[in-house]
């Protein structure tokens, strides 16, 4: 029987965070697997358009974007196994991850499986995310340039890309379902002091309208039915550390469940790393979580090397 390969570097996902440090370690001489349930991108993938990342000066479709990383793992010969994570054990010199293919061992850990925005579980939604359904305006506000788009949520979160919208759209629709805002009073001032945005109170979203994009959304404000025509919907409902396998592991988080990490991408469990969006950052963007792949990578090589 063929003894089980115990690898230098597991990764978990396969996103930008997790392929580059793929990439890295690979480039180090580490053995190195990824893990990710969907394919190589992440959630990258379902974005209609990637334009700030640098190098494609005319901008990247997401899911070309994330068979250029599955076409560099090839080249690497850096296996991926689609599957999807059930528990894992990350004391000790060896770590164990078990998945629903199987069991795989490793020396250090790099968890790069970033986080899920919460939906609001609107009709459409699901259906139209990346079609004029986004998460993220930082990523795709310039898509929506001279146009009237929504933004729904009440934090700083939705202040934040509201203010970030407005040097694009040319109409901003700000849905909350209270009747203030949750957020800074700083952002709070900001947004209110904008021409270009209409601040609907007491107002949620039942429906989102469109085939191939969205065409508008169905409301209930105070109560009444409205329909509301916009060409795009960012919404803010919070986001979620995808990681729920740490549920039972001692490892440091926010109250948000994001996990805390050193500028070497260290956690606080011994041979653990931590890239991308899932730990405490101040910006989560493709290449912020690149960047970090490749800090943890280099980093993980050379506490291998040293300690060998």
């Amino acid at each position: 029987m063929a003894e089980k390969q115990i690898y230098d570097l597991i990764i978990l996902g396969g996103g930008p965070a997790g392929a580059t440090a793929a990439l890295y370690g690979v480039r180090a001489g580490l053995s190195v697997v990824i893990i990710e349930k969907m394919m190589v991108g992440g959630e990258i993938t379902s974005t209609d358009r990637l334009d700030n990342f640098p190098g494609f000066p005319d901008g990247i479709s997401g899911a070309e974007f994330g068979m250029l990383l599955q076409q560099q793992m090839d080249n690497l010969q850096v296996p991926v196994h689609n599957t999807e994570i059930e528990t894992v054990s990350l004391t000790g010199d060896i770590k164990k991850i078990h998945t629903s293919a199987g069991a795989f061992e490793g020396k250090k850990v790099l968890i790069a499986t970033g986080t899920e925005p919460n939906l609001l579980g609107a009709e459409g939604e699901q259906e139209l995310t990346g079609r004029g359904v986004s998460y993220c305006a930082t990523c795709d506000a310039a898509f929506f340039r001279d146009k009237e788009v929504a933004v729904v949520g009440g934090g700083n979160a939705a202040l934040e890309e509201t203010i970030f919208l407005d040097r694009f759209a040319s109409k901003i629709y700000l849905i909350h379902r209270r009747d203030q805002f949750r957020g800074v009073k700083g952002l709070q001032d900001k947004v209110l002091s904008l021409p270009e945005v209409e601040v609907l109170w007491n107002t949620t979203v039942d429906k989102i309208e469109g085939d191939s994009k969205v065409k508008g959304l169905h409301l209930k404000q105070d109560g009444e039915d409205r329909f509301l025509d916009v060409n795009g919907v960012f919404i803010y409902a919070g986001r979620t550390a995808a990681a729920p396998f740490l549920a039972d592991q001692d490892i440091e988080v926010t109250k948000n469940g994001f996990i805390v990490t050193t500028e070497k991408m260290e956690t606080s469990l011994p041979g653990v790393y931590a890239a991308g969006d899932i730990r405490q950052k101040f910006l989560r963007q493709v290449l912020t979580a690149a960047a970090d792949g490749a800090v943890a990578a280099t980093a993980a090589a050379q506490a291998i090397y040293t300690y060998a």
